[in-house]
């Protein structure tokens, strides 16, 4: 009865410890990928920042932001938020593949004399999901 009991406790640390192995397929190791094998979109832009200057009071102005998608999967600009309702903006509402080019057009209205500095955001399916492009300028009395 000894032997058995002892050869029963044996098959069963035996089996236990055998399923505690990780198996060759499952092996970490091979399951890393290559930063290039990852697939997300990437925006470049060409500015972030305009100055205009000098403008005329009551005259809108507007400036257009360049960007290209250098990731490696379609960039989709799900928003773009002006900062007040001063400012206006368009942006491409259909994906921009990689390594196309894209423009975001911004408006201001320039009703207020004096200095300013506005922004808006852009929400993209990039990392990190939003950028900040700012302009400034001063308005001036015509």
């Amino acid at each position: 009865m000894k032997r058995l009991l002892t050869l029963l406790i044996f098959v069963v640390f035996a089996t236990t410890y055998s399923y505690c192995q990780q198996p060759p397929w499952n092996d970490p190791s091979q399951n890393k990928l290559d930063a290039s094998e990852i697939r997300s979109p990437q925006i470049t832009w060409v500015k972030d920042f305009y100055d205009f200057g000098n403008i005329p009071k009551g005259v809108p102005v507007e400036v257009t932001f360049d960007f290209t998608n250098t990731g490696n999967a379609p960039l989709i600009i799900s928003n773009v938020e002006p900062a007040c309702n001063c400012t206006n903006a368009q942006w491409p509402k259909t994906p921009i593949m990689p390594e196309q080019k894209g423009k975001i057009k911004v408006t201001y209205d320039a009703a207020s004399s004096g200095k300013f500095s506005k922004s808006a955001t852009v929400t993209a399916n990039t990392k990190p999901t939003e950028k900040v492009l700012t302009f400034t300028g001063t308005v001036i009395k015509k």
